[in-house]
């Protein structure tokens, strides 16, 4: 396939759909998507920073984008939108910068997949600030974090939280579990020299850095968590949760898409507190029995497409709500699942 040239479609208008740096993972919700549709009816428009087979493939037309952000980008997505003629935005990148401009999308014609309102993405895509704005609401654990930029605050935050259990850090806005170190007293010189990708940091080292570094950029320390982790996949319309999928994360290979009614609860809750709407995920960790919030992400997970094992197309039934179309909650869900990650593809139990 030639990937700048589009395919030839049906004579009949297609929808244009348009994804802009989506996960690499994103391809198998689409193939989904267009499984549970007349394909001939959608148009697939792609743009990421990099070449990608798998997106290429998927795709009616993909484009590298070039390596610009904040307005320059958003002025980017409104010209491909303009020139493509694009109906539907669903958008992973910057898009706390281009919800800034949905009337100029909506002036084009475009429907954009927002969660929510700007200042929604201002305090989901914080961390720090999203603990806040849940800290007394009594609906879910929020763990003990602070705001670090130097020695002193990292001394006083490893005091305060090391009292009760271990100490971990990551970014205080990032993607899934970039960034996340949990915090040792010691390493052995070989695994220093080995693991260098290693989820742990010895205490010495962020101490060296933080004493000969000015002017850093803040990070997150904040209590390790732990107990079992799930991510929810979940649609909403205007803070009414339509459905929650809940998938339990056993190791980096396995899941199981559990029915947990406590966990969907908490879903509808969190999508009502924020007013959302359409696609996001919630990531929740257990800790001494009780659940505890990680992050909300103000967009469909790297791994929305596990959750279709239930027969439930998130994809496809949030690009309806956006449509306008009515959606409800499915009937019939299959829960109990068990999958299993290999190179290229997810062996499922049921």
């Amino acid at each position: 396939m030639n990937n700048q040239a589009l395919k030839t479609k049906s004579e009949e208008t297609a929808t244009r759909i348009y994804f802009n740096r989506c996960f690499s993972s994103t391809h198998k919700i689409i193939q989904r998507f267009l499984a549970d549709n007349n394909s001939q009816k959608y148009e697939l428009y792609i743009s990421h920073v990099s070449p990608n087979i798998y997106l290429e493939e998927i795709a009616d037309y993909f484009e590298v984008e070039p390596a610009i952000d904040g307005k320059d980008y958003a002025d980017y997505c409104l010209d491909f939108c303009q020139k493509h003629n694009i109906n539907i935005f669903i958008p992973r990148y910057n898009v706390s910068t281009l919800i800034k401009f949905k009337d100029l999308f909506e002036n084009l014609g475009v429907k954009v997949m927002f969660v929510g309102n700007s200042e929604t993405y201002q305090l989901l895509d914080n961390k720090l600030k999203t603990y806040e704005a849940l800290k007394n609401k009594d609906i879910l654990g929020i763990p003990k974090s602070f705001s670090v930029r130097n020695y002193p605050d990292f001394q006083m935050a490893e005091d305060q939280i090391s009292k009760n259990g271990k100490t971990c850090l990551k970014p205080i806005s990032g993607i899934g579990g970039d960034g996340f170190k949990l915090i040792i007293d010691t390493m052995s010189e070989e695994d220093e020299l080995y693991k260098t990708t290693s989820s742990t940091i010895v205490k010495d080292r962020i101490v060296r850095i933080l004493k000969n570094s000015n002017n850093l950029k803040p990070f997150m320390v904040m209590e390790y968590l732990e107990g079992d982790e799930y991510s929810i996949d979940c649609l909403a319309n205007r803070g009414e949760l339509i459905i929650a999928i809940p998938r339990r994360k056993l190791d980096l290979y396995r899941q199981n898409i559990e029915y947990r009614e406590d966990l969907i609860e908490l879903a509808q809750k969190l999508a009502k507190e924020f007013s959302l709407s359409y696609l996001f995920n919630i990531q929740i960790k257990y800790h001494r029995g009780k659940a505890y919030l990680i992050e909300i992400n103000t967009r469909m997970s790297a791994g929305i497409h596990k959750s279709c094992f239930t027969g439930v197309n998130l994809l496809d039934l949030g690009i309806k709500l956006l449509m306008g179309k009515k959606v409800t909650t499915p009937e019939n869900i299959r829960w109990g699942i068990q999958i299993r990650t290999t190179e290229n593809y997810e062996v499922v139990n049921l």
